[in-house]
């Protein structure tokens, strides 16, 4: 009940969906890993005052953030870069593939050929680098995702 009290959630004394979820949004922001348990950790973080026993208890290292758990908290999702249906079909009209303006077997073999012959990271997709390489224009959407360092 003093965890539901101080995470401002109805003070039922028991570990419902809304006391998990307000524990899970808590850990993160204090260098904890987020699991919606009130594990010793958590408590100690807390400031709750622990029982005997739980103070027998080892806090396991895995309690606390990895770097790699807080950078996934800071770090925007990656947006995808997708080629347009009228890119697919001129890019299927140099690779001379049946002009489908879908990405299928035949078209992704044959970019995988142009990307190994134009010295481009073989991908089968039509990325940035091949669609500039084949001189097809970038919509707006795409060159602003453009990043100096996606060229590679």
């Amino acid at each position: 009940m003093q965890a539901q009290k101080m995470l401002k959630v109805t003070e039922s004394g028991k570990l419902d969906n809304d006391t998990r979820a307000a524990i899970k949004k808590y850990q993160p922001e204090n260098g904890l890993k987020a699991t919606g348990t009130l594990n010793r950790a958590t408590l100690e973080k807390m400031g709750i005052e622990l029982t005997d026993k739980q103070k027998e208890i080892p806090i396991s290292p895995s309690s606390y953030a990895t770097t790699a758990d807080t950078d996934k908290l800071d770090k925007p999702k990656r947006t995808i870069f997708r080629a347009s249906k009228d890119q697919i079909m001129q890019a299927q009209k140099i690779l001379k593939v049946g002009e489908t303006g879908k990405l299928d077997d035949a078209t992704r073999t044959a970019l995988k050929e142009y990307q190994t012959a134009n010295g481009i990271k073989v991908t089968g997709t039509l990325n940035q680098l091949t669609l500039e390489k084949m001189g097809i224009a970038l919509t707006d959407k795409q060159k602003e995702m453009a990043k100096p360092d996606s060229k590679m």
